[in-house]
């Protein structure tokens, strides 16, 4: 069943789609429909149809420009556009950016069904993918994932996020299902933390592996995806920190006591009565080896945890108490600040723009 979606700001015209839809019994399924042309990017980005029916004209954003902005990214979706008869020659324009026909209003079923039985015939002739061009994603990707593991045994930490994304946008060019999606997410952080481990064997009692469980729980690729990043983000910041830190001994020592009493309350004044040095001169040798003030680096390592246990489901109470904040609205408010947005927005898919 192929999807399809209808652009349209006439209600009429919508529905009266859906209701052919169904009495022509065609190989379609509406699956969304917008009324303007935010609303169109939006929905078409969310659910990636087979085909496109979009009025030319409507608010915000016209039928051309939600087209122009598709037909490069997803070559393989198909757009008919909708026209008044006087507006012909706009339809033709359309042409030009892939647009594979135009029906013209009123819609009327015999329309429809001529449409959709050429699209038909233009998908039939189109090849499928090749098992070269298959083999030639699956090699890039496992090249990828070689690439985060050799970037851990290097212990550099420059470009992992570029190639975190890369690899799970190969994943996805694979077509892969979603539990598929998590068995090779899963794999790609279990590489990643045993690389870790084994450069990293002094620190084992600073590293636990995840569970795949956690994974498996998730329920869509961008929750998959999310938690990835988080696992990376930690295992890049622990070899950050294991590089910083072993220029300076007291800095090794107020950063492992970080990583590993982040949960309890303390500040620089307990860290320089700790290492026998003054606050002020702590203050600035932290920041001059770690790059970051004291209370930045703390702020972080704690919103990295809270983070990774509102994705487990743990009540926003509970996490603050967890992460070292007593006051539940203070952490709050700092979650807000760092993130974006609530730990509660966070917790219920609200994520802060990349």
């Amino acid at each position: 069943m192929k999807k399809l979606v209808v652009i349209d700001d006439e209600y009429l015209t919508i529905e009266g789609i859906r209701v052919m839809l169904k009495r022509i019994g065609a190989d379609y399924e509406m699956v969304g429909s917008a009324s303007d042309g935010q609303m169109a990017l939006e929905l078409i980005e969310k659910v990636r149809p087979d085909v496109v029916l979009v009025d030319i004209r409507m608010p915000g954003l016209s039928g051309l420009e939600v087209i122009e902005h598709f037909y490069r990214k997803y070559p393989d979706m198909v757009f008919v556009l909708i026209s008044a008869y006087k507006e012909f020659e706009y339809a033709r324009k359309g042409m030009e950016l892939g647009v594979h026909s135009y029906v013209d209003k009123p819609v009327t079923m015999d329309k429809l069904k001529n449409t959709l039985e050429k699209i038909d015939e233009e998908l039939k002739k189109r090849p499928n993918k090749t098992d070269v061009e298959h083999e030639k994603v699956i090699r890039n990707l496992r090249l990828s994932l070689n690439a985060i593991v050799e970037m851990i045994n290097d212990s550099n930490t420059e470009k992992w996020e570029e190639e975190t994304k890369r690899i799970q946008m190969l994943m996805k060019k694979a077509e892969k299902s979603l539990p598929e999606y998590k068995e090779e997410s899963y794999k790609l952080i279990m590489a990643a933390s045993a690389a870790f481990y084994e450069k990293w064997k002094q620190y084992e009692h600073d590293f636990n592996f995840p569970f795949f469980n956690n994974v498996e729980e998730l329920k869509t690729e961008e929750e998959v995806d999310e938690y990835v990043f988080l696992i990376l983000q930690r295992i890049f910041e622990k070899i950050s920190v294991r590089k910083i830190g072993s220029s300076h001994r007291v800095i090794t020592q107020i950063l492992d006591y970080i990583n590993q009493n982040y949960d309890q309350d303390f500040g620089l004044n307990e860290m320089a009565e700790m290492v026998h040095m003054n606050h002020a001169y702590l203050s600035i040798l932290f920041k001059d080896e770690v790059g970051i003030s004291f209370v930045r680096y703390l702020t972080q390592i704690r919103m990295a945890h809270a983070k990774e246990l509102l994705l487990k489901g743990a009540k926003v109470q509970e996490v603050s108490e967890a992460v070292g904040y007593n006051n539940y609205r203070y952490f709050c408010n700092i979650f807000k600040k760092e993130e974006g947005v609530t730990p509660m927005q966070f917790k219920g898919g609200v994520r802060k723009a990349k």
